[in-house]
């Protein structure tokens, strides 16, 4: 289990690092990306704050958010319905100002596929605002029969049958 005073004293001290740094010794956005997802759980939803401009523009197979307190109440929900939810970075780019991490997210909820961990593989983009502002732009790119709909008993059989009569097989 972790500890919420271990993880309030890194969030805490993740934030005074950035802020206090001297100008141009701010970590990249690609650092500051995997630092934010790697450190985001339940208990630490002011880190969305932190890392999203408020204006920000948030899209998914599912959902196109604006702002980041319709963000921040999207990861809400979807960390507090998790058990558990970790990322493992595969690739990972940056270009100017945009950042972009291929990833596989394990993920164990009670609400899919009995409560068994899962794995999905996908990837972000995401712009900021320079190289030392907040993220601006979030897209996130996966495939939501894997995720979801394949796991659906009966809806899962139908959807593995077309994508393998698409694939040829």
């Amino acid at each position: 289990m972790r500890n919420p005073v271990k993880h309030a004293l890194i969030a805490t001290a993740f934030t005074l690092a950035l802020a206090l740094a001297p100008e141009g010794a701010m970590a990249s956005n690609l650092t500051r990306t995997v630092a934010f997802f790697d450190k985001l759980d339940r208990n630490h939803m002011e880190l969305v704050d932190q890392f999203y401009d408020r204006n920000v523009v948030f899209e998914d197979p599912v959902h196109k958010l604006q702002g980041s307190a319709a963000v921040r109440s999207y990861y809400e929900g979807l960390y507090r319905n998790a058990e558990t939810i970790r990322f493992e970075y595969s690739r990972q780019l940056e270009d100017g100002n945009t950042v972009v991490l291929a990833w596989r997210m394990f993920l164990r909820t009670p609400a899919i596929d009995s409560g068994r961990e899962i794995t999905v593989d996908g990837t972000s983009v995401i712009s900021f605002d320079g190289p030392d502002g907040k993220a601006i732009a979030h897209r996130d790119y996966f495939d939501m029969g894997e995720f979801v709909y394949e796991r659906i008993p009966v809806l899962g059989s139908i959807i593995r049958y077309i994508k393998g009569r698409l694939a040829g097989s």
